[in-house]
Order: structure tokens, then sequence, then C-alpha cells
């Protein structure tokens, strides 16, 4: 017998390292997709890209990885059909509520997305990635967003 196993009726999902790692990856495209623009602008080396020093050939293939990149974290985060390792898959797995947590995550998502593409856009940056996302998702309303985000320097943490 394992330790994690209850044997009464109660339904409490079993404490394995799978679903630690899940929520790592989920953390992770969520860091990435509501602070999306601080990505572009690092290499992962911690060198930042100056997209004004881009040749005009340069700047349009760097404009079209991001909105690939964009469209991709866009289709795990708020795909509602259940594809294998999307958000909405990940969810009725790990916590057979489906919606319920997909959902949660969505609105939180969205609320940071929000706030952090107005500060961009009100620096003027990325304008052509900045154009392309409110000509193409709902996720520019111009509903208020929260004034300092705890997200953006979170680490991942188990929760328990």
């Amino acid at each position: 017998m394992t330790k994690d196993y209850k044997a009464d009726d109660e339904e409490q999902p079993l404490d394995i390292p799978e679903r630690h790692l899940w929520m790592a990856v989920i953390e992770r495209a969520l860091k990435d997709y509501c602070f999306f623009f601080d990505k572009l602008c690092s290499t992962g080396t911690g060198h930042l890209i100056d997209i004004n020093r881009l040749n005009a050939a340069n700047v349009h293939d760097f404009n079209l990885k991001a909105i690939g990149q964009f469209n991709r974290l866009r289709w795990f985060i708020f795909n509602k059909e259940p594809k294998p390792f999307n958000l909405q898959y990940l969810a009725n797995e790990l916590y057979d509520d489906g919606d319920g947590t997909a959902g949660l995550i969505r609105k939180e998502a969205s609320k940071q997305f929000k706030r952090h593409l107005k500060e961009i856009e009100d620096k003027n940056k990325f304008v052509a990635i900045v154009s392309y996302i409110k000509q193409n998702t709902t996720a520019a309303d111009s509903e208020a967003a929260e004034k300092e985000s705890r997200l953006r320097n979170k680490r991942y943490r188990m929760f328990s």
C-alpha cells in the first residue's frame, strides 16, 4: 500500500510527480502568455534584443515568429476542446472538473495579459504585433487591469 491511498469515500487526487510536472508546464505557459512581450525582449541568456536595430527583413521575420508563438500559447490556454496536452485536456486529467479549473486560469491569464498589453501599447513598442493581437483576438478589451502583478516574478512552487 502507498501512503497516499485513502480507503474512505473521499475523492482526493493522489500526489503524483506527473501532476507537479504538468502544473509547472501550465505555470510556464501562463508566464509566457501573460508577459509575452517581456519574453520577446529576451534571448533566454539575459541579453535583450533591440528590435530597433534589426533590418526590415529581420523585423518582419521576428514579427511572424512572435505571432506564431503567441498563437501557440493562446491555443494551449484558450482552446476549450480537450486536445492532447492543452490546458483543457490537462484540467480534465489532473482535476476531473474540466472547465472549472481551466476557466479560472483563463480568466486570470486574460486579466494579466490585458494589463501587459496596455503597458506595451502605451510605450508604443512592438506595434505590428500589438496590432495583430488587437485585430485577431478578444484579449485586448478595454477593461481595467490590475495595477500590480504578482505573477511576473513568481517562481514555481509545489502546492500542498
